[in-house]
């Protein structure tokens, strides 16, 4: 009897100490009003910066020397942030450079003891000849010294990128050098270093940690039934043009099949669903979302099977993209692509902003959520499929009066940008045509 009591105060010692211990911590590092609040409105002008910025890295990057030379300004890293901060809710930062050093900002709320706390971050780096110097971190009340700020840095890059890595990263920078129209960071390129193994790494880091050999079995699975299905369309006609097949075709075909193996496991309606989607971007996505995916994948004659929704090819690849990043990812991820895809498309030489597109984008991320949202929601969108034959109309509503092809001076002149509440409205609109359907009609 004794021995149980003292098991259970030392229970309780424990769970006092655990308690105490995460109190302090949000004591420490959480507070009650945010650094930031605005960062900015995302707008053509913000992805044109945030584009400069990755073209700047992807030149560095290819440049043939043995240094990695990164430039950039207030704006482009400012812009970045703000592209981020659609993806992360609630999420702020801002930089600011100075002479003396680079600042930079950061603010994500948290729910926390039933309120709204904000953990808030403030990093500062010194300009210098050498190893990469930072002055400060301060995360809420707690400051950390650079010494020790960089200690840290080190060990969470060995937890990104494996044991001794991530520090031998931090080494390779030789220079920080702040001015006030920019910031440039020299670094020396790790050996074997190219731009196919950086994206092969990251790829792998991804797959490492969100995929599953379970996972890659189903998208096999439907591969090749979609491959199959490409094969059976019409050979081309006496003008050699490729004929095509709607996106509802192949959904019909993978659905029933998904419909089938949930039929005695409806606990893997979901798997089955997103194995769907994922396989239908393995046939029909570019490279990268391939590689995302799964692998990259040809078909046997070397050509991507031309598939179309509402009789055109761009509206399936917006479809079948936003349906694949609301799998891998999230909503959020899967919307600012989108908007940043028509904003860029705005500039000039661009095709021109596309509430059609848009359109083709938010169904498919309304499609990917209920097909999985859910074991009950993901049977519901098999059996819809199962029961009969099905139409364009009934998994894409009309287009009809969205505009398109809008420049980006018509289109900042109408709507300001994409926080506006005019463009919120067609948006509303859009998702209003979405919800009239039948099929976005089942509750996640």
């Amino acid at each position: 009897m004794q021995a149980v009591q003292h098991l259970v105060r030392q229970i309780l010692t424990l769970l006092l100490l655990l308690s105490t211990v995460l109190l302090l911590v949000a004591l420490l590092l959480l507070e009650r009003t945010p650094l930031l609040s605005d960062t900015g409105q995302l707008n053509a002008d913000a992805l044109r910066n945030s584009q400069q910025l990755l073209n700047n890295l992807n030149q560095s990057m290819r440049d043939p020397g043995q240094q990695l030379v990164i430039k950039t300004n207030a704006e482009q890293l400012n812009a970045a942030f703000t592209l981020a901060s659609r993806t992360l809710p609630g999420f702020q930062g801002r930089t600011q450079i100075d002479p003396h050093q680079l600042t930079i900002l950061m603010t994500m709320p948290l729910e926390a003891f039933s309120e709204r706390l904000y953990l808030n971050a403030n990093l500062q780096i010194e300009p210098a000849v050498g190893p990469l110097q930072i002055r400060k971190v301060q995360i809420g009340r707690l400051t950390l010294p650079g010494g020790m700020a960089l200690s840290l840095l080190g060990w969470v890059a060995d937890q990104l990128w494996g044991p001794g890595q991530g520090v031998a990263l931090l080494a390779k920078v030789r220079s920080v050098t702040v001015q006030p129209d920019g910031v440039k960071v020299e670094l020396s390129k790790p050996e074997g270093f190219s731009i196919s193994q950086l994206k092969q790494s990251g790829v792998s880091l991804y797959k490492q940690w969100f995929s599953s050999d379970q996972q890659t079995a189903l998208i096999e699975h439907y591969y090749a039934l979609a491959l199959a299905h490409s094969q059976q369309q019409p050979a081309p006609d006496a003008a050699h043009t490729q004929p095509s097949q709607s996106l509802i075709s192949y959904l019909q075909v993978l659905m029933r099949e998904a419909d089938r193996r949930s039929h005695h496991a409806p606990e893997q309606a979901v798997q089955e669903n997103q194995a769907v989607i994922l396989a239908l971007a393995q046939l029909l996505g570019g490279r990268n979302l391939q590689l995302l995916v799964n692998e990259v994948k040809a078909s046997p004659d070397g050509k991507v099977p031309r598939v179309t929704l509402a009789r055109r090819p761009d509206l399936q690849q917006h479809f079948v993209y936003s349906a694949s990043l609301q799998v891998l990812g999230n909503q959020r991820l899967s919307s600012a692509v989108g908007e940043a895809k028509e904003l860029l498309d705005s500039l000039k030489g661009g095709s021109g902003f596309s509430f059609v597109d848009l359109l083709a984008d938010r169904a498919g991320i309304r499609f990917a959520k209920i097909c999985g949202a859910s074991a009950r929601s993901a049977r519901a969108v098999q059996q819809f499929f199962a029961a009969q034959a099905r139409t364009e109309q009934e998994l894409f509503p009309s287009k009809s009066r969205l505009p398109e092809g809008l420049p980006q001076a018509l289109f900042e002149q109408q709507y300001q940008s994409i926080d506006s509440d005019l463009y919120q409205q067609m948006v509303a609109e859009i998702d209003r045509r979405l919800a009239a359907l039948p099929l976005y009609q089942i509750s996640p």
